[in-house]
């Protein structure tokens, strides 16, 4: 009787194993494990990364302490990304990758941070592993002081990183990098106020004085297409404006194109409004410039900032070949003169020179 027991009690437990392991699916439909390798750089550093939140000894993470990594993924599936626990924290992320290619995952950080230092964490996925570095931050460390670029106008040098689409969810691609000016070390938070169903934040800690960039995660799903003027700051300490082009929800697939006059001068340029220093940009200042169009779809297209000023258009290309396309100007021209401005979109870059009042 013993032995029928035990035989029956084994034979239900490997049904159970068997059961769960045929449990892992969604909605999509029963998945496997994903196979890939993380990406680094020669020497072992996860690249890219991105670190957010502010480390202090003595005080536990939340949910405003994690890290990014990029997975190369051979192979779609659900995923276990971890580190070692090191100073007492550790990062974690459990999901389902549905593609292959380039994937930025989510490490929501863990713990209690034991001392101040420098710390390296080993991020393992698959077969794979890559370091990313992490400093906390003695308990008693004070806010820093600094300067937005572009204070208190267009921000300046600013990169919005993703793809924005009505009615889709914003995910770890979707970031803003802005230029800082730091005068004294220490921490920060910085944020852009909810918008058109969207938000950004980012906290960390400044090491040293002189430019620092900080990148700002995104939160949220798009409301509404269109170019979004809004800005970021730090309370109203030190704020800068900048903008955001949404994609319309349905026909946004990607156009293949590129500048006309691609490597030099614009081609078939043209302006109107007026341009005069201290004076802000309105829907009355744009510029146009031809691109060729060999596949139809959505498009963007902007250029660098340049005395205050950015360029931005978007759309949807119904037909191939030559076209002209507009671009509206944001900002507040800063100085008198003529400047160059480079515009890119598609596959390459032209510029154009505009003289300001």
């Amino acid at each position: 009787m013993t032995f029928i027991k035990t035989l029956l009690i084994f034979t239900t437990a490997i049904l159970f194993l068997a059961a769960c392991e045929k449990e892992n699916s969604y909605e999509g439909g029963t998945v496997g494990i994903s196979d890939g390798t993380l990406k680094s750089d020669g020497g072992g550093n996860c690249l890219p990364n991105h670190i957010n939140g502010i480390y202090k000894a003595g005080t536990a993470l939340s949910s405003t302490h994690y890290i990014d990594v990029q997975l190369n993924v051979t192979t779609p599936g659900s995923y276990v990304i971890t580190t070692d626990t090191v100073n007492g924290i550790y990062f974690k992320a459990l999901g389902i990758v549905t593609t292959a290619g380039n994937n930025t995952v989510r490490l929501m950080g863990g713990g209690t941070p034991a001392a101040a230092g420098p710390f390296n964490y080993t991020v393992k996925y698959d077969w794979s592993t890559c370091i990313i570095n992490v400093i906390t931050v003695p308990a008693n460390t004070p806010p820093s002081k600094y300067t937005l670029n572009g204070h208190p106008d267009s921000c300046l040098n600013y990169n919005v990183n993703g793809v924005y689409k009505v009615g889709v969810a914003l995910n770890p691609t979707n970031t803003i990098t802005f230029n800082t000016n730091v005068t004294t070390p220490g921490t920060y938070n910085l944020a852009v106020q909810s918008f058109n169903g969207m938000l950004f934040s980012g906290s960390g800690v400044f090491l040293n004085a002189g430019v620092n960039s900080v990148t700002l995660s995104g939160f949220g799903t798009p409301l509404q297409d269109g170019i979004w003027l809004t800005q970021v700051s730090n309370d109203t300490i030190t704020k800068c404006r900048f903008a955001l082009i949404v994609l319309p929800e349905s026909g946004t697939s990607a156009a293949v194109f590129s500048m006309g006059g691609g490597g030099g001068n614009c081609a078939n340029f043209t302006s109107s409004g007026t341009y005069t220093s201290g004076i802000p940009m309105s829907g009355a200042n744009t510029v146009k410039v031809n691109v060729i169009v060999s596949s139809v779809g959505a498009y963007t297209i902007a250029s660098n900032t340049v005395n205050g000023v950015t360029f931005l258009g978007m759309g949807n290309f119904s037909a191939t070949g030559t076209q002209s396309v507009t671009l509206t100007a944001t900002g507040t021209p800063t100085a008198a003169g003529s400047f160059n401005f480079a515009v890119t979109g598609g596959s390459s870059t032209c510029s154009f020179p505009l003289t300001f009042n």
